[in-house]
This record gives structure tokens, sequence and C-alpha cells, in this order.
């Protein structure tokens, strides 16, 4: 890779997984990488934002449903209706949530909630590549709204006391109603 360039790319699919163990794909295409990864980056390179590494990961994601498959692009820096609180994720749901002020579009916004990636679901497929697996299980994001978008966020690169994510990776895809008869499965893949 030369160090003049430096392309980030991402694939994500979407699965159903049933009890019985079978599956069907929802969903396959690239994603977009946003400008908060640039910026989070800026602040890792110029070591002027967090000086925690912690910081920079990526552990942080939303679903949302109001994503439009033909407006969006690298300068998207939310989702457009991102789940909000406990309730529409799931009172019984095995998903840790928490609530955090994200930075959008250059200032920090009113808090929002957003659902956690544990280390156990962070892969490294290749020495470039690096796979997320976002689990909604059978009790999580069940209601009458259908999912749509979804994003990744650095967790705080810029190093605040309070922690504020940035969004560094976005998809809208087509709309699917989450039920209590299947766990939604994101394997979420960004090159470097």
């Amino acid at each position: 890779m030369s160090k003049d360039k430096f392309t980030p790319t991402g694939h994500i699919e979407i699965w159903k997984v049933y009890p019985d163990g079978s599956k069907e794909q929802h969903w396959s295409d690239h994603n977009i990488i946003t400008s908060g990864m640039g910026v989070g980056l800026a602040h890792l390179y110029a070591a002027s934002g967090s000086t925690s590494i912690v910081d920079y990961q990526i552990l942080n994601y939303q679903v949302g449903t109001s994503g439009s498959l033909t407006d969006y692009g690298v300068s998207s820096y939310k989702l457009a209706g991102p789940l909000g609180g406990v309730k529409p994720y799931g009172l019984k749901s095995f998903l840790y949530v928490e609530d955090l002020q994200p930075i959008q579009n250059g200032i920090l916004a009113s808090p929002e909630t957003f659902a956690g990636i544990p280390y156990s679901n962070i892969h490294r497929v290749s020495k470039t590549a690096v796979r997320f697996t976002l689990v909604l299980d059978d009790s999580t994001a069940n209601s009458d709204d259908e999912l749509n978008e979804v994003g990744l966020f650095m967790r705080n690169p810029t190093g605040s006391l309070t922690v504020n994510p940035i969004l560094v990776a976005y998809r809208p895809f087509i709309p699917i109603k989450k039920t209590k008869f299947f766990t939604l499965v994101f394997l979420w893949t960004l090159q470097f």
C-alpha cells in the first residue's frame, strides 16, 4: 500500500438466521466510508485527539428506520432515523446499549442511543481487513417499524471526557421488518 493513497472500502452482508440454524441473505453490497473516518484518523495521526487507542476503535453502531437508498454518501454524518432509547432495541435484548452524545457535522449533537460491539465480534480477516459482526437477536428491535439503515461509529476520537462517537461507515438497505422469529446478523468488513 502506497503511503500517498489511503482508500478504505467496505462491504456489508445482512442475514436472517432462524432458530433451526438456517440462513437467508437479505442484503449484500458495498458500504460508504464517511468523512468521519478521515476526521478520526486526522486526530490520531496529528496527535490532536485522544491519547488512548481504544477511542479510535469502532466499538458502536446504530440501526435506523429512515434511510434512503438514493440520498447518502461520503458526507453522511448521522443516521436519518436511528432507534432511540432502550425500548426500541428491546427490553429483553442481550444487546448492550448506551446513550452517547455524537459528533455530527463537526458539532456535538443531542444524546442518542448506541449499541456496543463486543470485542468478540471484531475479527481480523486479512492483513488489511477487519470484520464486525453485529447481532440483533430474536428479542432485539422487534417493532412495526422496518429497519433500513445501519452505521458504524469510532468510539471517541477527540478524547473528550464524555464519549462522543463519530460515524465512520454507513449503509442504507432494503427495508426489513425485524421479528422474534429470526436473528438479524450484519457481517461488515472494512478493508484498509
